[in-house]
């Protein structure tokens, strides 16, 4: 995929290549939330967009196996084949992501192993990680000019699943160390909410299931580690050049929020102001 920015012509017509939108941000602070606004507005702007489990299916039958499924298939089946058909593929890119990135994989390997956490934390976060990085690669390379993936949990937001957890203090250095490895997005949209907004949030929709057994004293303590984990993570993602743009969304009116997200994804269709290069890395 080119380097050289968008290829809107500024007249409002979408961009021609693939554009890949990240959001990062302490949990409760509203990731998932934007990204379902971030997909409208870029639907409404001609670009084909949606979000990793809304992209899926539609992947999936891009592949050749995919294609019977979709021809063949009884309709009540369809959804469900094309979704294992996805799943697989996911798998096979995650072998595909650690041979092809050996370095990143190899470090995230190693700085979970040496976590202070269960192991069963650690296979938890291993196998979401890979998960993550196996169907990330599959999406990449069946996108098509035109399309944007929106991603509410990538690679910039993992950083708290890797590092973050109630009983150890985040190491900046290993944080800086993962982000410098990592595929550069086009964007990152970093939701702000002070941290009773998050863990308000977090207890009204349910704690993880993984993390049911927390106390309230560990689950505050671990939004605090996952706020500073974010912290270091997005100022090091600006110091490398992303491009980065943090929404306060504690609260505030939703026209408001709308309004700066607007204005957070029209540079990449270049639509309007002054266009910006986006300097995009390896994928």
């Amino acid at each position: 995929m080119s380097s050289d920015g968008p290829s809107g012509d500024g007249d409002g017509t979408a961009p021609t290549r693939p554009l890949v939108i990240e959001l990062a941000g302490t949990p409760g602070a509203g990731k998932t939330t934007l990204a379902a606004e971030i997909v409208g507005q870029l639907d409404r702007a001609g670009v084909r967009a949606a979000t990793i489990v809304g992209a899926a299916r539609q992947h999936a039958a891009r592949t050749s196996i995919g294609r019977a499924v979709a021809h063949l298939a009884p309709r009540r089946l369809r959804d469900p084949l094309l979704w294992q058909v996805f799943y697989a593929c996911g798998a096979m890119n995650a072998v595909g992501f650690a041979f092809g990135r050996p370095t990143l994989s190899g470090r995230v390997l190693r700085d979970q192993l040496s976590r202070p956490i269960s192991s069963s934390m650690k296979r938890h976060t291993l196998f979401w990680f890979f998960q993550l990085a196996g169907r990330h690669r599959f999406l990449m390379s069946t996108m098509r000019d035109g399309e944007a993936l929106v991603v509410d949990d990538g690679f910039l937001h993992r950083s708290v699943a890797l590092n973050a957890s109630s009983n150890e203090r985040p190491d900046g250095a290993l944080i800086e160390a993962y982000v410098d490895l990592l595929p550069r997005p086009d964007l990152v949209i970093r939701p702000i909410a002070d941290r009773d907004v998050c863990l308000r949030r977090i207890r009204d929709r349910g704690v993880w299931q993984h993390s049911r057994h927390l106390t309230d004293t560990d689950l505050e303590s671990y939004v605090a580690n996952a706020e500073r984990v974010i912290d270091v993570a997005v100022e090091r993602a600006k110091a490398n050049g992303w491009n980065v743009v943090e929404i306060d969304n504690a609260g505030r009116d939703l026209r408001e929020v709308r309004s700066e997200t607007v204005e957070a994804v029209r540079p990449l269709l270049g639509i309007g102001g002054e266009r910006r290069t986006l300097a995009m890395g390896p994928r």
